[in-house]
């Protein structure tokens, strides 16, 4: 009877993978969830690369070492950047919390690091594309500011005159 509960508890802990704590909307989910995102148009867009990185987590099924170690974080990097650079380029957003993003990145590091293993930060770590041109920086050209400056002045002195008159 002690054998059964012990081999029970054993096979328990062997069920569960690792046990990452994403936020939001989708909570603490095994890592085979972690790259079920629900914009399916994402997954298409990076199918090669997310494909990838689900196979690589279902070959480490429960292992924890397997799924810590640097091929499957880097695959796993893989997927998550190809999506943020997909969010960018199409200029949206996710309502998902782990598309895309550094801090479900850095939850499955966490998850890693809560069951003994190290993930360095530079594997978990996404980069701005390199076509990305930043926020949009609107700038008025020498003449137009000449004039709306003039402008300006003409208004505020009116309006000290107004002022002191009074």
């Amino acid at each position: 009877m002690h054998f059964a509960f012990v081999s029970i508890l054993l096979l328990a802990g062997q069920a569960l993978s690792l046990s990452i704590d994403v936020g939001g909307s989708v909570g603490t989910i095994d890592a085979t969830q972690f790259l079920n995102i629900t914009d399916i148009y994402l997954l298409t867009d990076c199918q090669t690369q997310c494909s990838n990185a689900d196979a690589q987590i279902i070959t480490c099924a429960t292992n924890d070492s397997c799924l810590c170690a640097s091929n499957t974080v880097t695959a796993v990097t893989s997927c998550e950047q190809c999506i943020f650079n997909d969010l960018i380029a199409k200029f949206t957003i996710s309502t998902d919390p782990r598309a895309g993003s550094t801090a479900a990145l850095t939850a499955y590091a966490t998850a890693c690091s809560s069951v003994g293993f190290t993930v360095p930060s530079s594997l978990v770590t996404l980069s701005v594309p390199s076509n990305w041109d930043g926020p949009l920086g609107v700038s008025l050209g020498t003449a137009s500011t000449v004039v709306i400056v003039a402008i300006t002045a003409a208004l505020g002195t009116g309006s000290l005159l107004l002022l002191s008159n009074m």
